[in-house]
């Protein structure tokens, strides 16, 4: 059952048992921009789950511009605790990755982050936050390059350059967002020589038998003068020749209603990114990721099988069930519980900091971030019995009103996350009333 998204991938060193990747997505369940044991233990769960690759979230590679809310890899003091997560990811079978990133404006969720911007940007009436001068440009160049070497020392198995979403590369790329007049702006091939730099410095750190991953937008959505998909696709040609292995094909930006399309919503069509992920592939010659709500086995299967791209990203479907690439290669699909696309906790993890003051959740599985924490324990045959002898007295007080008439499934799951009790999570898969 589904034997072409479980058949096996390589590029380079990196051998994958599957075509599934989980993505890098913010999670803020690190510790003022270290590793944390709770950043561990999620992936731990769904290396465990299956996953064939983990891409460990945006990691800042700079440090005065990194905010305390992510990850960084920007100094040497911050490998110890990548050593820690990638030998746990491996340990349970998986292989990792990391996505290294400078974000742009996308910082300012943290005050203290240096702003660092493609071009002047009018921020308000009385301020424009000016464009990064080109000694700046070659600082942030070597730091892409220090920041590989440190994810190699890490034992990372491959390393994912973010160049999408108007973080820093994509905004030099993207003629909606540079207006500089030097050699960086005005032609695609000037917008285009920062991130080709940096593309060329992180490979020279990571050597010639890791695997670089790219995360690049198909096109710039909702943004006048932005990136066409036949911009994207020439740049990807360029980025193959400095060094890309992978194209991550995403969509969307942070400055325009696009940005619905970083974490689609339930009212977008499912697999909605594909084939324009698939015409990349298919003009580029480099393999391919698809992204964009993909979320069942079915989906996942034929977007392989028919031969449009060579991965999918099955990012949201691994919140909602950690266990979801174990379930489908084992033909347990209906045991899978599927995300529905409500972006209620891991979009508004972000969009609402004070509301989700902890990181992500997921309306779906209330483990995430607390997968230890909140761990099934087994009950006792004390419990098992006070557990009947409630639902047996709930039988009867049903039935005496007239409720219940019918066996049916009470629930698949009872979840007791009281506040300062261990909580139990008990599968009661039917019970005749």
């Amino acid at each position: 059952m589904f034997d072409n998204l479980f058949s096996p991938f390589k590029v380079r060193g990196l051998e994958l048992k599957s075509r599934i990747v989980m993505p890098a997505m913010g999670t803020r369940f690190c510790e003022d921009r270290y590793v944390s044991q709770r950043l561990i233990d999620y992936h731990v769960a769904r290396a465990r789950g299956g996953s064939a690759l983990n891409i460990v979230e945006v990691t800042s590679v700079h440090t005065p511009s990194a905010p305390s809310m992510f990850l960084s890899i920007s100094d040497d003091a911050y490998i110890p605790g990548h050593k820690r997560l990638v030998k746990a990811i491996h340990e349970a079978r998986g292989r990792a990755g990391v996505q290294l990133w400078q974000g742009s404006i996308a910082v300012g969720m943290d005050p203290s982050a240096q702003m660092l911007v493609a071009s002047d940007m009018p921020l308000g009436p009385d301020y424009t936050c000016p464009g990064i001068t080109a000694e700046m440009i070659e600082e942030i160049v070597a730091c892409y390059g220090e920041a590989a070497r440190r994810a190699r020392e890490a034992g990372y198995d491959c390393v994912e350059f973010h160049c999408a979403h108007n973080y820093l590369p994509h905004s030099f790329l993207s003629g909606g967002i540079n207006h500089r007049t030097d050699e960086y702006g005005g032609s695609l091939e000037n917008r285009a020589k920062f991130p080709l730099a940096c593309i060329r410095a992180i490979r020279e750190a990571i050597g010639e038998d890791m695997a670089l991953f790219m995360r690049i937008g198909a096109h710039d959505d909702c943004l006048e003068g932005g990136l066409t998909m036949e911009d994207t696709i020439q740049f990807c040609r360029w980025a193959g020749e400095a060094g890309v292995d992978v194209l991550d094909i995403s969509r969307g930006n942070i400055i325009t209603a696009a940005n619905a399309l970083e974490v689609p919503p339930i009212d977008l069509p499912r697999g909605f990114n594909v084939d324009n992920a698939a015409r990349i592939r298919r003009e580029t010659g480099l393999p391919t990721i698809a992204v964009g709500r993909i979320n069942t086995a079915e989906l996942a299967e034929s977007i392989i099988a028919e031969d449009k791209v060579d991965l999918v990203v099955m990012g949201r479907a691994q919140l909602a069930d950690p266990e979801f690439c174990n379930k489908a290669r084992e033909g347990r699909v209906e045991q899978i519980v599927h995300c529905v696309g409500c972006d209620q906790g891991c979009l508004d993890g972000f969009a609402d900091m004070e509301q989700f003051p902890a990181g992500i959740t997921c309306l779906r599985n209330p483990l995430v971030g607390r997968e230890t924490q909140w761990a099934p324990e087994p009950l006792s045959t004390k419990s098992l019995k006070m557990l009947w002898a409630f639902f047996s007295s709930l039988r009867i007080i049903l039935r005496s009103f007239g409720l219940i008439s019918v066996p049916c499934i009470y629930t698949s799951a009872l979840c007791l996350p009281l506040e300062h009790f261990t909580p139990v999570i008990v599968r009661l898969l039917s019970i005749g009333l």
